[in-house]
Order: C-alpha cells, then structure tokens, then sequence
C-alpha cells in the first residue's frame, strides 16, 4: 500500500477513527476516576555482603555472590516470621474491619494470622539493587498510613529476624559449649586426683630431679663395678701365681721392704754362721748363737712372707666379696632406676592428661566466650537506611498517563479499524481502484477543481490495461 493511498483512507475515515479515540480517551478517563487510588509507599535497607563478625568486628569471607546474599534475605523478608511479626506488632489480626473482611471471604474457616500474610506477601514488593547491595522494600495499600505503618514494621522485623538468625545459631553453641565446659572440667578434676594419688603412691614430685639422682647413682655404681672387676681379675691373677712360681717369687714379697732387710741379715747371719764353723764346734757359744739367730731370721722371713701372701689372697677375696656386692647393688639400682622409669612415664601420660583436659578447657572457654558475644550481639548484617514516609500522592491510577496510553491505543484501534472496514469494503477513489473494480483502461481523470476559472475537461491519463495500449494526453 502506497503512502498516499494510506492517508486517503485516514482522510476517509477519520470520523471513525476519532470516535474511537474519544471513546477510550473517555474509557481510560472513567476508570482513572473510579480505580482505588493504591499507595506505595517504600523503606530502603542495607544488607551488608561481606558480613561482619560480632566479636572482632572485622568482615567474614561469606561464599555467596551479591546477587545470591540480596535475593536470600529477599526471601528473608517475605518469610512467615517476618510476616506474622508483623501482625503481631500492629495488631492486624485483632481489628474488626481485618476480621469481617476474613469472615466475608472465608466464611470463618482457616486461621485468620495464615489468611491475612497471603494476602500481605502478594501486596509486598522486594526489590534487590541491581548493582548494590540494598534492598527496596514497597507495600501497596489503599490508605497512605497503613501501608506506610505496615512496610516499616515490615523493615523492623526484618532486622529483627536477621538478628535472631544470627544470634539464635550462636545461642544453641553457646549452651552445647557450656556443656562440653562442664564435662572437660569434670576430666580435669578427675585427670588431677588421679596424678596427685599416683604421686602419693609412688613417692614422686612434680620434677624428675629423683630420677636424675638415681641415674646418676647407677653410673656410679657401674663406674665401681668396673674398678673392683679390674681389681679382682689381678688379685686372682695374683693369687694363682702363688699356686704356680711360689710365694717367694711374688712382686710383692720381692718388693717388700722387711722381706728384703730381714733377707739381708739373713744373709749376714748366715755368712757369720758359715764362718764361725770354719773356726769353732757346733757346741760353742758363739756358734750355737749364730745359729739360734739365723733360725730366727729365717722363722720372721717365713712369716713376713706367709703374711703377704696371705694378704694377696685376702685381697683376692675382699675383691671377689666387692664385686658380687656392687653388683648386686648395681642390679637393684638398675631395677629402681627402670621402675622409677616406669612411674615416671605413668606420670607423664597423667600429667598429659590433665594438660589435655586444661587446654580442652581453654579452647572451650574460648569458644563459649566467642558464642556468647555473637548470642548478645546488637547488630546484625543489615541496616534501616532510608525509612517509609507517607506518600502525598497515590502511585496509582495515574491519569495523565493512563489519557496519554488510552490516546495511543484508541489511535491504532482507529487505524486498524479504518483499514479493516476498508479491506472489507473498498470504495472506488482512484483511477486504479475504478481499473481492478471493473478491468476496463481509463483514459483520463478530472482534476479537482478548487477555481471559479475554466479548467482543461481532461485533467490526465489514468493507467493502461493490455490489450489496447492507449494513452491519452492533455
């Protein structure tokens, strides 16, 4: 369809068209007038994504995105809680204008409470920020106040409910920890008296300086040990050699000062002896005497000598009684030293028991200190930051704008109304709708004439058919 053709047939039928514009004009008009004027007044929230902690009051890494936090606490506050606290708080269920509206529509039957958030939650709006991170909560009533009342209990129980569910989790730990606090302190008790009566038992203090002291004996006795081995292996060394090369070849008769001088005047007197009986008889005085005298050398040689080889083998004795005492000693020190050991390591899985029960303790007390602060914590993760305030103005009907939609669609409804009608029934108006309504060729078209002055009586051509061609000029 050509442009020019498509303003003819405005032209044609523009009383149609405009009686179809003043009509919705009018219709969008009257229902402007007759709608509820709805408010909407709204309260801006700030949700805090990073979180914060309550104790240390730095921000928490939280796994969820902003878009994930905002649309969570969106459900946060379209929630049951949220919604029948709100009841609660302004008393909705209690009014009589709320209960004769619920007695008309249910006939009595159901919860009012459940009824009435239905119907709060379809008229509250929770708008996330797109960039962000708010929340833009609207409520659309028929009376500004209310519904300005209504979506700021809507905000205060929200930050209310957000708290809770802070602060409820960190309750319950708080009472688990005060629990588990009571039981770790029961061990501890028990870890304690159970030491302190090992303790008593075995004689032991806290240090382990006994146990060093009784090492220390032991290394000793092994050092003894040792010594009187060495001792006892030479003294029966030197006592069989007694058995063997004779007492008188022994080091220590060679080397004794006595043996060597009563050896010496043995010598002498034996000298002399020999000497006088190259000049006197055996009965003489002075021979006899010299004779009476080396027996009586040799009798101490004999003794002196018996004496130390007795004492060699005394000696071999002593070291052999000495060695089987340390010994022993040395084995009952080993044995005390083992089981002091022993009880000492006893006392140290004690002593490890009560320093396990005692930082179980201090983890927990810690934990229940933590718990207890987030339970007692003032502030949740989100914040009031711009209150509802009663609306002025309605936010619908808007008249204005619904005149202006009402004007466009009554002109497309006028439009495709005209070209409908034409489309059904086409009036001739041109030469080419004269040609396809009867196949026949024009052979001119009088101009409109908009003068008293004489005009041509052919104004032009219209168009051809085939067979014939013609074509008649003015």
């Amino acid at each position: 369809m050509r442009f020019g053709l498509f303003l003819r047939i405005l032209k044609a039928r523009s009383g149609l068209i405009v009686s179809i514009l003043l009509l919705t004009l009018g219709s969008a008009a009257v229902a402007s007038f007759l709608m509820a004027r709805i408010y909407s007044p709204s309260a801006v929230l700030f949700v805090d994504v990073k979180g914060l902690d309550p104790v240390l009051g730095g921000s928490v890494f939280t796994p969820q995105s902003v878009r994930g936090v905002l649309a969570t606490q969106a459900e946060i506050v379209q929630s049951d809680r949220v919604v029948y606290g709100v009841i609660r708080e302004l008393g909705l269920d209690r009014r009589q204008d709320v209960v004769d509206a619920w007695q008309r529509n249910t006939g009595g039957s159901g919860d009012i409470v459940r009824w009435l958030a239905k119907g709060m939650v379809s008229n509250l709006i929770v708008k996330p920020s797109n960039e962000g991170s708010t929340l833009t909560l609207t409520y659309e009533g028929k009376n500004a106040r209310e519904a300005t009342d209504i979506v700021n209990a809507f905000a205060r129980q929200y930050l209310q409910a957000a708290l809770s569910l802070r602060a409820d989790p960190a309750r319950q730990s708080a009472v688990y920890f005060e629990q588990q606090l009571a039981s770790y302190r029961q061990q501890l008790k028990a870890a304690q008296a159970k030491m302190s009566a090992f303790q008593q038992a075995s004689g032991i203090v806290a240090s382990e300086e006994r146990l060093d002291i009784e090492n220390q004996r032991l290394q000793e006795l092994s050092t003894q040990l040792v010594a009187v081995q060495s001792q006892a292996v030479e003294s029966r060394s030197r006592s069989a050699a007694i058995g063997r090369t004779g007492r008188d070849s022994m080091p220590e008769v060679v080397q004794n000062a006595l043996v060597q001088s009563l050896r010496t005047d043995l010598g002498r007197a034996e000298a002399k002896l020999q000497e006088l009986s190259s000049r006197l008889g055996p009965n003489h005085p002075q021979y006899q005497s010299a004779q009476a005298e080396v027996a009586s050398l040799r009798g101490r040689l004999n003794a002196e000598t018996d004496r130390v080889s007795r004492s060699i083998v005394a000696s071999s004795q002593v070291n052999a009684q000495r060695e089987a005492e340390i010994r022993g000693a040395l084995e009952a020190q080993r044995a005390r030293v083992l089981r002091l050991k022993k009880d000492y390591d006893q006392l140290a899985g004690l002593r490890r028991e009560v320093d396990e029960a005692q930082k179980a303790i201090e983890l927990v007390a810690q934990r229940l200190t933590q718990t207890n602060l987030e339970s007692k914590a003032p502030q949740s993760n989100a914040s009031l930051l711009t209150p509802a305030l009663v609306p002025s103005e309605p936010s619908r009907p808007k008249p204005l704008l619904n005149m202006v939609v009402g004007a466009f669609a009554g002109l497309v409804l006028g439009v495709l109304a005209a070209l409908s009608l034409e489309a059904f029934k086409r009036p001739v108006r041109t030469a080419e709708d004269l040609m396809q309504a009867v196949a026949v060729p024009v052979l001119a078209v009088l101009p409109p004439s908009n003068t008293r002055r004489p005009q041509r009586l052919i104004g032009g051509t219209g168009p051809t058919i085939t067979p014939p061609h013609l074509r008649l000029g003015n």
